[in-house]
């Protein structure tokens, strides 16, 4: 009895201890349908899910929800460039603060409406990733996934990295059974 006892114990501690963390992510490119974004994976194991991203920069104009423990430290990226025909990839680093960056956002956004009325609109914490022309990618902070000249917004960045170009694993894969298709269909012609 006494160990159920501790056992309640320290799971009502724990959850007690533990606050929620609430946010988005949202994934959008400069160029509207130029890239595929093949991998979005946060701390090696949460992974988002990806496609064709639109446009435009800082944009949660694809987004998924999520709600993870914790906010991540880092951010591993895979896109491709359709007309270059280039995988490429880059890890950002977040600050380790991102809690407490995300928490001193204010915590209203303001939102004109078409009739030129301002309305508060409470925060969303949004996770923004965008691929810009040049293959970067960069990762925003914000209150909310999209912005513009009706929603007034806050936006910090996070980090940026270049993308390095790769050939990923099931590109090199598929390149081996053609070359073995290939080989073996020689070997059969040179055989007759």
């Amino acid at each position: 009895m006494f160990r159920i006892f501790i056992l309640c114990l320290l799971i009502s501690i724990t959850a007690a201890c533990s606050e929620p963390v609430d946010y988005r992510f949202g994934f959008s490119a400069e160029e509207s349908d130029r890239f595929y974004l093949v991998t979005a994976e946060f701390d090696d194991y949460m992974n988002v899910p990806a496609g064709i991203i639109g446009c435009c920069l800082a944009s949660g104009s694809a987004s998924a929800s999520m709600f993870p423990e914790k906010y991540p430290r880092k951010g591993y990226f895979v896109w491709h460039d359709k007309p270059a025909d280039i995988y490429y990839h880059a890890t950002l680093n977040y600050p380790k603060n991102l809690k407490v960056i995300a928490d001193d956002l204010p915590e209203f956004i303001s939102v004109t409406g078409f009739q030129g009325k301002v309305s508060k609109k409470p925060k969303q914490i949004y996770i923004l990733s965008s691929i810009t022309s040049k293959n970067e990618v960069v990762s925003w902070i914000s209150n909310r996934g999209i912005g513009g000249p009706y929603v007034k917004r806050n936006l910090i960045e996070l980090d940026r990295a270049k993308g390095e170009p790769f050939v990923p694993e099931f590109i090199k894969e598929r390149r081996r059974k053609k070359a073995l298709q290939a080989k073996n269909q020689t070997d059969s012609e040179s055989g007759k």
